[in-house]
């Protein structure tokens, strides 16, 4: 291939540097042929012409060498091909990076252990023939013969039909479905039997002409370990529950769950509800019986009133619930009943006023677009969550907040129009781990201290009435500065791009 020859000199100049033992273990060479660290397989494989036997075939692989060797061959070899140029290349890529040699062939097939098909990247384009791309797409699949993971996202019905009858994989392996259109549970029912499926996602057809198409409780059991269901009714629910005793992952989106499920949750370790349509009692006895839950997720719900008591729970979401009172939240946020939280996000829930933040073990809290959120709430948080190392509070309304918090090191303030210099300089003050601090777009600040002994990265963007000689204190006193953003700010932003340290990047402008 082109740049053999450099590849090659590239190499016997690593060749010096190579670690004692690098090689595969061998007999030593004789003393006349010892070279340094080198194996004797090693000087064979650096010599061209003694890799042909008499009969012309190959007397050595660069498969027999070690690992980290190979790779660098590799990597002189074809190293530019490896980059990433776009979706649309990759196969591409792919397919020139195997016809380079049989070595690199091969490595790539025996050592691929997930793959992943699209159909929106057909691999024969506008034929619209899909028994015949299923069937390429089987003959690709076999030349990995270790493949335990096969991935596959599908718009196209015809495509899924098709998959149904020719697709083939190898004994064993573990598959991931998603399907953007909806399955019947006779095309469930063949999907089961036909495949390994460990994870699905897709729209279950719940009425149709035959009664067979949205009849889910004659499903068998599954060896799922996550599914996501889309426009379902509590029956789906309770069928998938029933068939799926391994079940980890229940995911619900844009549904009627007006009875009850009816069903043990008790396994399950992970629970979202997106959209969900139910009454805050039903929200409340579907939670508690998922007692081994450590992530629960609830999203554009009308809730208000829920109870969340769950011993395990690590991470709690509850976004974009409008509803959601201060007592409630203060309720769910209580050490008492989730003692083992960790994260918690009520991102989007506009109603919160003043919730009660006080958990020792809470690590990270996201509170983004609350523009209720009081002064009093954020320091009543920070004063009472010891362990608190990052906070995000973008778009807020807090002016004066005490933000005081020894274990904090990345705080996000992003367009919060009324934060003062009082609180920044504070905040710099009673948080002495502070890596990274995000107040852009925060009009009100003019001249706030920044002095910090660890601050490493700072976004200022768009602070249109901060003075010059604040930035001149911000490189002056905070020694560890590695990335300030400073667009858009009203005096001259390039003076601090020359005569800052040069291990700090100062950022002046964008690229809109």
């Amino acid at each position: 291939p082109p740049g053999w020859s450099d590849s090659c000199a590239a190499l016997h100049s690593r060749r010096q540097q190579a670690a004692p033992g690098a090689g595969r273990a061998m007999a030593a060479p004789p003393p006349s042929q010892a070279t340094g660290p080198w194996t004797l397989l090693e000087q064979r494989v650096l010599q061209p012409s003694s890799g042909i036997r008499g009969d012309g075939a190959a007397a050595w692989s660069l498969l027999d060498l070690t690992a980290p060797i190979r790779a660098q061959v590799f990597l002189h070899m074809v190293g530019d091909l490896l980059r990433y140029s776009g979706a649309n290349e990759v196969n591409i890529q792919l397919d020139i990076l195997r016809s380079v040699c049989r070595e690199l062939r091969e490595q790539v097939d025996e050592e691929c252990l997930t793959f992943n098909y699209d159909d929106t990247c057909g691999m024969i384009a506008g034929t619209g023939n899909e028994k015949e791309e299923i069937r390429l797409l089987s003959s690709c699949i076999k030349r990995h013969p270790r493949l335990r993971y096969f991935e596959c996202l599908l718009r196209s019905t015809a495509k899924f039909h098709a998959l149904l009858e020719a697709l083939e994989l190898p004994a064993g392996t573990r598959c991931s479905f998603a399907f953007e259109f909806k399955v019947s549970a006779e095309e469930a029912l063949r999907l089961f039997r036909r495949f390994r499926v460990r994870r699905l996602s897709f729209i279950p057809q719940e009425e149709g002409p035959d009664r067979r198409l949205g009849d889910w409780s004659s499903l068998p059991e599954t060896n799922l370990h996550t599914v996501c269901l889309r426009s379902c009714t509590d029956h789906v629910v309770r069928s998938f529950m029933m068939a799926s005793p391994r079940l980890q992952g229940l995911q619900v989106m844009d549904s009627r769950l007006l009875g009850e499920v009816g069903v043990n949750f008790g396994n399950l370790s992970s629970l979202s509800l997106t959209g969900i349509t139910m009454p805050d009692e039903q929200f409340t006895r579907l939670i508690a019986g998922c007692q081994n839950l450590r992530s629960l997720y609830i999203a554009k719900c009308h809730v208000s009133n829920i109870t969340v008591a769950l011993p395990r729970l690590e991470l709690l979401s509850v976004t974009h619930c409008r509803q959601l009172t201060d007592d409630c939240a203060s309720e769910m946020l209580n050490p008492a009943h989730n003692p083992s939280l960790r994260f918690i996000d009520l991102t989007e829930d506009r109603s919160l006023v003043s919730p009660t933040v006080a958990h020792p073990r809470l690590q990270i809290a996201w509170l983004m677009h609350c523009p209720q959120l009081t002064d009093h709430a954020v320091s009543h948080m920070f004063n009472n969550c010891p362990g608190l190392t990052a906070a995000n509070l973008v778009q807020s309304m807090i002016e004066s907040a005490l933000i005081c918090s020894p274990a904090l090191r990345t705080l996000e303030l992003t367009t919060s129009q009324r934060l003062t210099d009082t609180a920044v300089t504070q905040l710099m003050q009673h948080c002495p781990n502070l890596s990274f601090l995000d107040v852009g777009h925060c009009c009100q600040l003019v001249e706030p201290v920044f002095s910090h002994r660890v601050l490493e990265t700072i976004l200022l963007s768009f602070c249109v009435q901060l003075r010059e000689s604040a930035i001149v204190g911000l490189f002056a006193n905070c020694p560890s500065l590695r990335y300030v953003e400073l667009a858009v700010c009203m005096f001259d932003m390039t003076r601090f791009q020359r005569e800052c340290n040069p291990q700090c990047q100062v950022v002046v402008n964008f690229d809109f």
